[in-house]
C-alpha cells in the first residue's frame, strides 16, 4: 500500500510532466501558427483550428492561441510555463503588457499569480485612461 508521501511524490511528478507537456504543445503550436499551417487544413485562424479541429472549448482555444502567439514574440515565457512559475491563465494578461523593451522587468511580475492577480498587475502596468468627463 502506498503512503501519503508516496502518493504526494507521484502527484508532483505527474504535475511536472503535465507542465512540460503543455509547454511542448505550446511551442509546437507556436511553430504551427508561425507557418500558418491551419490554412492548409481549411481554417481561417489558429483559434478556429483549435476549437473545431482539436475540439477545445472556445476559452481553452483562446488561452492556447494567445500563449502560442506570445511564444513567437517572447520565447522567454516557455521555461516559466514549463516549470510552473507562469500559469496559462496569466498569459492572456501578460500578453497585453509585455513588450520587447520591458520583458525582462515585466515577465517575473506575473510569476505565481492567479488570473485575478495577473489582471491587477496588467492594470497597474497599463492603466486605462478615463473617458473624458463632460461638464
Amino acid at each position: 500500500m502506498l503512503t501519503a508521501r508516496d502518493l504526494s511524490t507521484r502527484l508532483a511528478d505527474l504535475l511536472k510532466r503535465e507542465r512540460a507537456a503543455l509547454a511542448d504543445f505550446l511551442v509546437a503550436l507556436s511553430e504551427f501558427d508561425r507557418e500558418r499551417r491551419w490554412v492548409e487544413l481549411g481554417h481561417s485562424s489558429l483559434f478556429y483550428f483549435l476549437h473545431r479541429e482539436l475540439g477545445l472549448s472556445k476559452g481553452a482555444a483562446f488561452y492556447r492561441k494567445t500563449a502560442a502567439e506570445l511564444i513567437q514574440e517572447c520565447p522567454e515565457v516557455v521555461e516559466p510555463l514549463r516549470d510552473g512559475r507562469l500559469c496559462l491563465t496569466s498569459v492572456v494578461q501578460l500578453a497585453k503588457v509585455i513588450t520587447p523593451e520591458n520583458r525582462a522587468e515585466v515577465l517575473p511580475r506575473f510569476f505565481q499569480l492567479s488570473k485575478r492577480e495577473a489582471k491587477e498587475v496588467a492594470a497597474e502596468l497599463s492603466p486605462c485612461e478615463a473617458a473624458p468627463h463632460r461638464e
